[in-house]
């Protein structure tokens, strides 16, 4: 069942296009830490009081935790030149400032990196 979950989770999402840059590439310690701490784990962590719904297999407390859901994650919250994706972070729950159109390009840039 989770599988399907996640095949249905996939199939109605976008890929935003974006790729690694070859030089000044956004690392885990430069960018991904913070911009998963500020948007992400309020939900999404192992540690989370109240998930606000997010499921318990999606988490993101570590940079492997992101490099597993990296195609998600990109086909829910980042830009690229194809797509800029505003599902996530969930308007209903604790994150009240979304992230900008660039730290989006910027989350979109990163996960291709992780890929």
């Amino acid at each position: 069942m989770r599988f399907s979950l996640l095949l249905l989770f996939t199939a109605c999402t976008t890929s935003t296009g974006a790729t690694c840059p070859t030089s000044n590439a956004p690392t885990y310690s430069g960018f991904g830490r913070a911009f998963f701490a500020k948007y992400c784990t309020s939900c999404h962590s192992r540690s989370a009081i109240d998930r606000h719904g997010a499921p318990r297999a999606i988490d993101f407390d570590s940079e492997a935790d992101i490099r597993m859901h990296a195609m998600s994650i990109d086909a829910e919250a980042a830009a690229g030149p194809d797509a800029a994706n505003t599902d996530m972070p969930d308007p209903d729950g604790p994150v009240r400032v979304e992230p900008t159109l660039q730290e989006r390009r910027t989350l979109g840039e990163f996960l291709a990196c992780e890929r």
